[in-house]
């Protein structure tokens, strides 16, 4: 195949992304172990030299891969890389392993308690309106049946908003992204959706008193019953990180 005519069916680069992260992890290949070259990729999976190039460098600044000079490219190790590259294997559809799904849940609890404490605090009159607006609308689509994970998201990030730390917003939606495809199917149960629904309000009104003390109590309970839930949707016996 001629060059144009590759190009004639160029992908975008970010899903060359998801393609050379699914052939990393199908592959099984360990930290330190050199990957195909940029023309592999290219050839491998019949699109442009271009979209695997700026796949690579995407990658390469999110410290997933390391190129060596005179050498190639390689694999570094999972912890060195950043939270944006967790995000992209959550977006290419790459699954997560199970400690990696409880990681998310340990941090989340961590970032979700101290985020209701200072809303408790700093949480204004504009903040309490936009949250009550979300769980009518999250209502309104319980009565009507349908999905809420974006009501969800919408509750939870309005909570990190309250803080008036953008840094910490800022690494919640990160965490958000993360998780968007799984919760799809989490919340396809209405069951759950309810369950949800009720925390949020009970959590809402601890944070318009100003309990600290109960709002955080009523949040760890709230991502209690969600481990638990995913605990049962992915056949864990249990996840113990709490």
């Amino acid at each position: 195949m001629t060059e144009r005519n590759r190009t004639d069916k160029l992908e975008a680069p970010s899903n060359a992304i998801g393609k050379i992260l699914s052939f990393i992890r199908e592959r099984r290949y360990q930290p330190s172990e050199r990957l195909p070259s940029e023309r592999d990729f290219a050839e491998k999976f019949d699109t442009s030299r271009g979209a695997v190039r700026e796949a690579l460098a995407a990658l390469e600044t999110m410290r997933v891969i390391e190129r060596r000079p005179n050498s190639g490219i390689y694999l570094r190790k999972i912890e060195e890389s950043s939270i944006d590259a967790l995000v992209l294997y959550a977006e290419s559809g790459v699954p997560f392993e199970a400690k990696e799904i409880a990681d998310v849940m340990e941090v989340r609890r961590m970032l979700e308690g101290q985020a209701v404490r200072l809303a408790c605090t700093r949480r204004t009159a504009d903040n309490i309106r936009e949250i009550t607006a979300i769980l009518e609308e999250t209502n309104k689509r319980l009565s009507k049946k349908q999905s809420i994970e974006r009501e969800d998201e919408a509750f939870h990030l309005a909570i990190f908003a309250a803080t008036k730390n953008d840094i910490l917003l800022r690494v919640a939606r990160s965490f958000y992204e993360l998780s968007r495809h799984r919760r799809k199917v989490y919340f396809a149960d209405q069951n759950r959706g309810r369950q949800s629904y009720e925390d949020h309000c009970t959590i809402l009104e601890a944070i318009e008193e100003r309990r600290v003390g109960l709002a955080e109590q009523q949040m760890n309970a709230h991502l209690s019953r969600t481990v638990e839930a995913w605990q049962s949707l992915l056949g864990e016996t249990k996840v113990t990180k709490r």
